[in-house]
């Protein structure tokens, strides 16, 4: 089930986390990249961490790559930090992810969106990890509950 909900195809070139690296650091190394749209990775110290790019969090999850790998592999964790429930039902309504593709959100968690597969789209690898991170550091420094306004700009 873990193989499904991880990408496994090569990813595109470039440093997917360089708009995230303000929140991971210049030194940590991409491990996994979720199909729901997460990254995972390993600081120097071989502690493996969890991107949740919805919310803008950063969590350690395992104490090495081993663990990690053991870990993912009970479906209720890999319910949490997979959300295995969504990318199920999406593949269910939507069928197979293409290559280069993850969920991407409809409206960022953080903003008020959900992580529910109603708010959730495919989009590409690069471009998911690049708005989520830039919008996240943007509204790092906002206390909970400012309102915010998105301008797009072309």
């Amino acid at each position: 089930m873990t193989n499904d909900l991880l990408i496994h195809e090569p990813l595109p070139p470039g440093d997917l986390l360089a708009e995230w690296r303000w929140k991971v650091g210049g030194a940590a190394t991409l491990l996994h990249v979720s199909r729901s749209g997460d990254a995972f990775g390993t600081h120097p110290d071989g502690h493996v961490w969890w991107l949740d790019t919805g919310g803008g969090e950063l969590a350690e999850v395992a104490g090495s790559v081993t663990a990690f790998e053991a870990l993912i592999n009970d479906a209720a964790v890999a319910a949490r930090l997979l959300l295995s429930p969504v990318v199920m039902e999406f593949v269910r309504l939507h069928g197979p992810f293409p290559v280069g593709r993850c969920l991407g959100y409809t409206m960022l968690p953080v903003l008020g969106g959900t992580y529910t597969v109603e708010n959730r789209w495919l989009a590409p690898i690069h471009e998911h990890f690049g708005v989520t991170g830039e919008l996240h550091r943007q509204l790092r420094d906002f206390p909970d509950g400012t309102p915010v306004q998105i301008r797009l700009l072309e």
